[in-house]
């Protein structure tokens, strides 16, 4: 067996003792050798005299690292369901952890097993202990400052829960947002869109399953993204001062943090310098402006956090949501699918955003004071790459598809610059 990363063990120990550190990891047959509570140990199946034991499967990261676990012997794969993968290699890879899940053949689709062994505390903690032990699986969250453990169960009762556990300072602020924006749309009468129901619990927040039957997924808008996001603008539309909305203070906070920041990865400095130095010149630019068309926003509108329902759009993970300009959610879907998913050269993407122009819902929302769509998309990209741009140059390991956003924003920014010099 390889040897267990560092960061897998420190990850593992906030995801079941949460708050705890007095744990430790059991290798080949030796005994504890100090006074821990918590012990894990990895291969196979061992006691642990005065403890008890919960073993899990767990399916690895392409790069090794621990991206799913689940209790071993679970005959569904739950785990699918913090999965949302389109295209063949997605439903491939679904169907095939079913069809070995189906069979009894789990202990083949594994890529090993944990075993976590404790006193008192029963890992994970609240959790576990609202759910039947098998009906439930763990993500361990996407690398970065903003990680959360995420853990998908049935009740027991027909319903289907996800648990978030904010596992950085970062992440429990937006966990906390998320709580605050579902409260807020659970009081709208939202009749194209389905959004998560959502209760307290500790620091995280519990999330009701909005999958619908029959769910449906796309890399492309299509009318039901329109309506839903048009629903939205109805009921939340205000005419705003630029200077009293967060997204601009937080636009000015990354900035500065920007110019300080050194790079502390394999982005390249020369790129990440021209980037920042044309956001700056944006920022002033758009600076001028009095009042700003804006309404409440997902914040990372993309096909990864929703499904097409037959009747409407059922859309979850809100973290992000905030009072931004109007057609926010539509760029980002254009952008973040022609870059992550469809690979797209930016002539293509920036063919797409402005065809956007033609399209009847969009053109709704464009009629009214300061609703210009040059300027709307203006302030979509000054609020997307310095939130990302910032935070990238701070991860570390950096995962691939940074380098793709960042030679798109490079793109995208010159193309701006170059518009804003012709009509001067």
């Amino acid at each position: 067996m390889k040897p267990v990363p560092s960061t897998d063990m420190e990850l593992l120990g906030k995801i079941f003792f949460p708050g705890q550190r007095g744990f430790g990891l059991l290798s080949g047959g030796h005994q504890p050798t100090a006074a821990h509570d918590f012990w894990f140990a990895f291969g196979k199946k061992r006691e642990l005299p005065g403890f008890q034991r919960r073993s899990f499967g767990y399916v690895n990261n392409p790069d090794g690292s621990i991206r799913w676990l689940y209790p071993v012997g679970s005959r569904r794969p739950h785990f699918l369901r913090l999965y949302n993968g389109s295209g063949w290699r997605g439903r491939f890879f679904q169907l095939a952890f079913k069809i070995a899940f189906g069979l009894g053949l789990e202990r083949l689709a594994r890529s090993g097993t944990l075993h976590v062994f404790y006193k008192n505390q029963s890992p994970l903690g609240g959790p576990l202990s609202l759910c039947p032990w098998g009906n439930m699986a763990v993500f361990t969250g996407t690398v970065g400052e903003n990680r959360k453990a995420v853990v998908a169960f049935d009740d027991g009762a027909g319903e289907r829960w996800f648990f978030k556990q904010p596992l950085t300072g970062a992440a429990a602020q937006l966990v906390q947002n998320e709580r605050q924006v579902l409260a807020f749309l659970a009081e709208l009468p939202l009749q194209k869109m389905v959004v998560p129901l959502a209760k307290s619990q500790g620091a995280g927040l519990l999330v009701s399953d909005v999958k619908p039957r029959g769910a449906a997924n796309s890399f492309d808008l299509q009318a039901a993204h329109f309506e839903a996001v048009a629903e939205l603008v109805d009921l939340s539309l205000e005419l705003s001062p630029l200077a009293s909305l967060p997204f601009w203070s937080e636009a000015n906070h990354c900035l500065a943090a920007l110019q300080a920041q050194p790079i502390l990865n394999d982005l390249p400095p020369s790129t990440v310098g021209r980037v920042i130095d044309r956001l700056l010149a944006l920022r002033d630019e758009l600076a001028s402006e009095p009042l700003v068309p804006t309404a409440l926003a997902h914040g990372d509108f993309t096909p990864w956090n929703m499904y097409l329902g037959p009747d409407s759009l059922h859309v979850y993970d809100w973290e992000l949501a905030e009072r931004l300009p109007l057609l926010h959610d539509v760029f980002h879907f254009i952008f973040q699918s022609g870059v992550m998913v469809k690979k797209q050269p930016f002539a293509e993407i920036r063919a797409a955003i402005f065809a956007l122009k033609n399209k009847e819902k969009v053109q709704e929302m464009l009629v009214g004071e300061g609703r210009d769509f040059e300027r709307l998309f203006r302030f979509y990209l000054l609020r997307n790459i310095s939130y990302y741009l910032l935070k990238y140059l701070r991860q570390q390991p950096l995962h691939e598809q940074a380098h793709w956003q960042l030679a798109a924003w490079d793109e995208v920014l010159e193309s701006q610059s170059a518009a804003l010099i012709g009509q001067h």
